[in-house]
């Protein structure tokens, strides 16, 4: 009987042992990871040996563990019990940070999704009215260049400052996180708890200053006697380009704050 350690495997047989495609085999060939000790000089079919089999199932562990083929390929020819463990310790701290990262990300888009359902309740488009608002904590980005590049743009909601000619970007974070955002703590700000006029806007951001001129008409219908409003509108996106690909379905909570004699 043919000893079993003395088997070869096609490329084909070895695909589907591990449920792989054999185009992956054939570049773990061109990358030197995985070269077939058997080749047919003739068809150059590829055929591996057993002692090949235990090192393709560690570099599909390892391509689990996010280790790139580069890294795979300087680890495995001389590893040890030493270098292994070493390796192996530091690739987990990175996975164990990134969960930790993943983790973050799921919070911050929980309390996105219900800031939107939230909102979304109250969203009267054709309507004002007044409203307290409690604490905002936000973090200056800059201008419309600046907001585009910063990856919290992306993660939280945005906060615009309309005033005259000139616009500043913001993005809204929980007032009990702030220690959590060391990077920005010299731009960190709060609006604090005061009334606003507050209405909503539906439609694209070029078009938002329609909504201010309709909720300033308004206002005399609602404000009481010597009360006047401020000259800056502040926004905050609802539903924007992060959750809506049409821009004429976006959602903008728009305040303005109210100032008594």
């Amino acid at each position: 009987m043919k000893n079993y350690y003395d088997r070869t495997w096609k490329i084909g047989e070895l695909a589907r042992m591990f449920d792989i495609n054999v185009q992956l085999l054939r570049h773990y060939d061109k990358e030197g990871l995985l070269v077939p000790e058997i080749r047919n000089p003739q068809n150059n079919w590829r055929s591996y040996k057993y002692d090949q089999i235990y090192p393709l199932g560690m570099i599909r562990l390892l391509r689990q563990l996010d280790c790139s083929l580069e890294d795979i390929g300087s680890f495995m020819p001389g590893r040890n019990p030493d270098s292994t463990e070493k390796y192996l310790r530091r690739r987990m701290k990175l996975i164990r940070a990134n969960y930790e990262k993943l983790l973050k990300m799921e919070s911050v888009m929980n309390d996105r999704f219900a800031m939107v359902n939230r909102e979304i309740k109250y969203a009267a488009f054709d309507q004002v009215f007044v409203c307290s608002e409690d604490d905002i904590y936000f973090i200056e980005i800059g201008g419309i260049e600046e907001i585009f590049i910063n990856e919290l743009f992306y993660l939280y909601p945005t906060l615009v400052f309309y005033a005259k000619d000139k616009t500043r970007f913001a993005v809204m974070i929980p007032g009990e996180e702030t220690a959590n955002f060391d990077r920005y703590s010299d731009r960190i700000r709060v609006l604090t708890p005061d009334e606003y006029l507050v209405g909503y806007h539906k439609g694209p951001h070029e078009k938002i200053k329609e909504t201010f001129l309709r909720m300033r008409a308004a206002a005399e219908g609602v404000l009481d006697d010597g009360c006047s409003l401020s000259e800056t509108e502040i926004c905050i996106d609802i539903i924007d380009q992060f959750i809506e690909a049409d821009k004429n379905n976006f959602v903008t909570k728009v305040m303005i704050k109210i100032n008594r004699e």
